[in-house]
Formats: C-alpha cells, sequence, structure tokens
C-alpha cells in the first residue's frame, strides 16, 4: 500500500490486516491502513497520556477538547490525505474534507476525553470507513488499556493486547430487569432535555454503569454488558461499530427501535426482549 513520505508510525496493536477481505468492495490497502492510522493516532495520544499533558478546553458546546485531540487528529488528517488523497474526511475537531472517490474517514482521535482529560486510562481512538455513504468496517484502540476492536461487516475481532479474540454471537438471555446497563453519564442526558427518562431506567434495570464512551461498546461486544444507551452521539462517536455490530449479531438502533448507520441517540445490544424493554421506555423521548 501507499506510505507517506516520511518514516512510517509503528505498527498499532490492533492487527486490521488479517480481516476478511473477500467482499466485492475495492478496498485496496484501505483495511490495513486502519491500523497504520491507528498507529498514527497512538504516537501522539499515548505519551500526552502517559506524561499528564492533558489538559482541557470546554468548546461552545460544553464539551471539552484537549492539545491531544487537535495534533492527533490533523496528524490522521495529514496521512490519509498522502496516502489516499481523493477520499473523504469527517472528523470531530475540523470540517469535513469532501472526496473524490466513493470511500470517507470518519474519525474520532479521542473518544473519552474527559477520561483522558482526568488521566483514566477509559479512552480510545475510532475510525469508521465509509463507501457510498455507508459503514463498511470500523476499527477502535483503547492504547492505554490494551484492548481494541476491528472489523468489516462480514467479521469482527476483539483484540485484547495485540491478539485477536472472536466475537461470540449470543442473544440477550435477560431482560430489563436483570440487565446491566450502560451510558456515558446522566448528563448527556440532561444535554438533549431528556433527563426525565435516565432514572426510568436505572429504576427498571438491575443496574447502571458508568462504563461509558468507546469502553462501554467495546464491553458490549465482549459480552460483559447487556445494553448500552446514548443520547447524544455524532458520526463519529458510533460510526466504528456499526460493521462490528452487523457481524457480531448484535442490534444497533435509535430510541425508536429503528435501524440505523448513525444514530443520534442509540441503544446497542444482543437484541430480543432486552433491546425492546429498552425503546418502549425511550420511544417517546425520541428526538426527531
Amino acid at each position: 500500500m501507499r506510505r507517506s513520505k516520511s518514516d512510517p508510525p509503528s505498527r498499532t496493536t490492533v492487527p486490521v490486516s488479517e480481516l476478511d477481505k473477500t467482499s466485492e468492495l475495492p478496498w485496496n490497502g484501505r483495511l490495513d491502513a486502519m491500523g497504520e492510522l491507528l498507529g498514527v493516532a497512538k504516537s501522539h495520544t499515548l505519551p500526552s497520556f502517559l506524561t499528564g499533558r492533558c489538559e482541557a478546553a470546554t468548546k461552545s458546546d460544553g464539551t471539552l477538547v484537549t492539545k491531544a485531540d487537535q495534533a492527533t487528529e490533523s496528524a490522521m488528517r495529514h496521512w490519509l490525505q498522502q496516502n489516499f488523497p481523493n477520499d473523504g474526511i469527517v472528523g470531530e475537531e475540523e470540517p469535513p474534507q469532501s472526496g473524490q472517490s466513493k470511500w470517507t474517514w470518519v474519525i474520532d482521535p479521542i473518544d473519552g476525553t474527559a477520561s483522558f482529560h482526568h488521566q483514566v486510562p477509559l479512552w480510545g481512538t475510532l475510525i469508521a470507513l465509509r463507501h457510498n455513504g455507508r459503514p463498511v468496517a470500523g476499527a477502535c484502540e483503547l492504547p492505554a488499556i490494551g484492548l481494541g476492536a476491528t472489523g468489516t461487516c462480514q467479521e469482527a475481532h476483539l483484540v485484547v493486547e495485540g491478539r485477536q479474540q472472536g466475537i461470540l454471537t449470543r442473544a440477550s438471555p435477560c431482560r430489563l430487569e436483570e440487565a446491566t446497563l450502560v451510558t456515558t453519564g446522566w448528563d448527556y442526558f440532561r444535554m438533549v432535555g431528556a433527563e426525565a427518562v435516565y432514572p426510568e431506567l436505572a429504576n427498571q434495570a438491575a443496574r447502571t454503569k458508568g462504563w461509558g464512551d468507546c469502553y462501554g461498546l467495546w464491553l458490549l461486544l465482549a459480552g460483559r454488558v447487556d445494553v448500552v444507551v446514548e443520547p447524544h452521539l455524532h458520526p463519529w462517536d458510533i460510526e466504528w461499530l456499526v460493521p462490528l455490530a452487523e457481524a457480531a449479531g448484535l442490534k444497533v438502533t435509535n430510541w425508536r427501535g429503528e435501524k440505523c448507520d448513525s444514530p443520534r441517540q442509540c441503544v446497542a445490544s444482543h437484541g430480543g426482549p432486552l433491546h425492546d424493554d429498552v425503546t418502549k421506555i425511550l420511544k417517546p423521548h425520541a428526538r426527531a
């Protein structure tokens, strides 16, 4: 595959190159490139995190941003422009860049900026790859704890300390009253005027946990939690999961229970009656 003229970054611990490449899509090195791009990100984020350079400012929407966010996204965009100059780029920190090809990269340099800022290691880098507007491949890496996931719509893997693990497809064995429900935080419900629904969910679930951002979605892929509910997402927060969920048999919908590739309000689960229990509560609070 094409590489930048500069020295290539060290390989990420997420081995994307062994994914199923037998589909008819013209990947042209892009699956391998997801791993290279995670390596670019890690070369910026992890040193900043480990040395405590995690100062944050508050953006106009009330969310946090760090210098590492901005520097990492700039580096990721530069690498993509050198290696795939005709592809589009959508990211959190800079305006979208249109492309001439059918491919678009959707990137989040640091998902879980609050965790990063407080030096809690539950943050990660997210990459989704769209073809003709639909997410068809995705990858995430939580470099501070050695976890990740990667996949296409046909095949998905967890990654633990650089080693791939299969994802066990299973239907949810429980209803909401037996379930562990995960969300990033109550304040996100408040941000979208849906704070009233959180107590209803919490009162009906067996337990709720704040293992949020990409870590909560990784736990869902790993089968360690039952359902993830998020009230306010952007494409770079969720699109990486959509292809992996399809391959793993997970269910990802909006709060109305409708399947979509980039839900702004999301329910992700192993499906079954549990998913219906949750969307029944959320549907009256769903946004247009």
